[in-house]
């Protein structure tokens, strides 16, 4: 390695080597001294970016072993090939790449022997980082070499500073993602619970399943598509002849809408006291009490609109006076005179100011049924379109029609099923009572 005055003009800069500047980590691994001291000489006034260059020494590949896991900050690794034996420079980076594992350290090869080791074939076989021929090798180039090295080695310092940055990143962000999970998943059980006890308030709110007002037997069906139904239906006694009963399907479903529900029960238990005290009421008057629900919808503003069906059965006056704000299907009645849908178009309550809604008077055979159910059934039914749903309805239904778990069975609706919507049914029907033959 030669060195002329232009080289040393250039490379050697006078530096105040005392301080607390580490240096830059230069190992020198050369079995000649002379290569050490002349290294040293050249490197020693070189500075990059404001550190200065700190030399450490060794003479053969076991004392660069050993230098090398003393000093695992090591940036530039100046390599002889041959020394205790022609390959031990090679060997020496078999070690470092595969064996230690250790990515960041640049390695200049110098060799003067180089047909010992020709640089095409140890470029392409060695993880180097430069091959550099001692007898070619000038100060100001291995100055530019040793400098591009560090450049490097700064570089992947830089890298691997940012990836331990962005690990340290994601953990955190990985643990404040798994603490907002945990406070999610508290949250849903809280919520699960909070609408599991409103299922139950719910469900306390429904009329017994079989009830009988009269000589009218009434049963029901209620089955949400989540914890709480948007679907209700309920029947009572106005008096002592007449009992009123309905189906209603709040828009949307779930809590939102299972409230709505709770506000319709409360609507027609006032309507009803109302009623029972002598105060005005539309409770015997479905038509009006449809359009007093409209109105204290709208005025509410609660963002819900109920289709409802509400109908008032006479015993005395053997009649049903029932009119629909919405509701689909229409309900069905059978008697002897067959099976039909009481067709009565309106738009569900709540929605627009200008609704009304009108009386259908219906007089009462001394058999018949009566079936109500909300749009979620007709989802669940295989036959294609509605029209082929309604006739299917219609074919099961007649006056002697047995109860609705015979009609459940038949849909294959369980209730211990998930549905899409929430389902309610309702069915009204009176039996023939045969006279007993006096025993005179």
């Amino acid at each position: 390695m030669s060195i002329d005055d232009d080289d040393e003009a250039l490379l050697l800069l006078e530096d105040d080597q005392t301080g607390t500047d580490p240096g830059w980590k230069i190992l020198i691994v050369d079995d000649e001294p002379a290569i050490h001291e002349v290294t040293t000489l050249v490197l020693g006034g070189v500075r990059f970016q404001e550190r200065r260059l700190a030399f450490l020494h060794a003479y053969n590949g076991e004392e660069a072993r050993r230098v090398l896991a003393e000093n695992p900050d090591i940036a530039v690794v100046l390599l002889d090939v041959v020394m205790e034996s022609d390959d031990a420079g090679l060997r020496l980076v078999r070690h470092i790449r595969e064996e230690a594992r250790n990515e960041r350290v640049r390695i200049i090869l110098r060799t003067g022997q180089a047909g010992q080791a020709p640089e095409r074939q140890v470029v392409l076989n060695y993880d180097i980082n430069d091959y550099k021929e001692k007898t070619e090798l000038t100060a100001q180039k291995l100055s530019t070499a040793v400098i591009a090295a560090l450049r490097g080695y700064k570089a992947l310092l830089q890298l691997a500073d940012l990836n331990r940055e962005l690990e340290a990143k994601v953990a955190q962000r990985t643990e404040e993602l798994r603490r907002a999970n945990a406070r999610l998943q508290q949250s849903l059980a809280a919520l699960e619970l909070g609408e599991r006890a409103g299922r139950r308030v719910q469900f306390k709110l429904l009329p017994p399943a079989q009830w009988r007002h009269g000589d009218i037997r009434y049963s029901h069906a209620l089955m949400p598509s989540e914890f709480m139904s948007g679907d209700f239906v309920d029947y009572f006694a106005i008096d002592a002849h007449r009992a009123g009963c309905y189906v209603a399907d709040v828009s949307g479903h779930g809590v939102a809408s299972a409230f709505v529900t709770v506000y319709l029960k409360r609507f027609m238990a006032g309507a009803l006291e109302a009623y029972r005290l002598g105060q005005p009421s539309h409770i015997v008057d479905p038509a009006m009490l449809l359009a007093q629900l409209n109105q204290d919808l709208l005025r509410e503003r609660l963002g819900k609109h109920i289709a409802i069906w509400y109908g008032v059965f006479d015993h005395d006056a053997n009649r049903l006076s029932c009119a629909n704000a919405g509701a689909i299907p229409y309900p069905l009645l059978a008697d002897a005179e067959g099976t039909r849908f009481l067709d009565a178009k309106s738009s569900p309550a709540g929605l627009f100011d200008s609704s009304s809604y009108r009386n259908q008077l219906l007089s009462l055979a001394p058999q018949f049924r009566l079936l109500l159910c909300s749009d979620g059934v007709l989802e669940l039914m295989p036959e294609a379109g509605a029209d082929a749903r309604n006739e299917r309805l219609r074919e099961w239904l007649h006056p002697a029609s047995p109860g609705l778990p015979a009609l459940l069975a038949d849909l294959r609706i369980r209730a211990d099923e998930a549905h899409p919507d929430d389902l309610a049914l309702l069915l009204v029907g009176r039996d023939v009572v045969e006279a007993r033959p006096s025993s005179g």
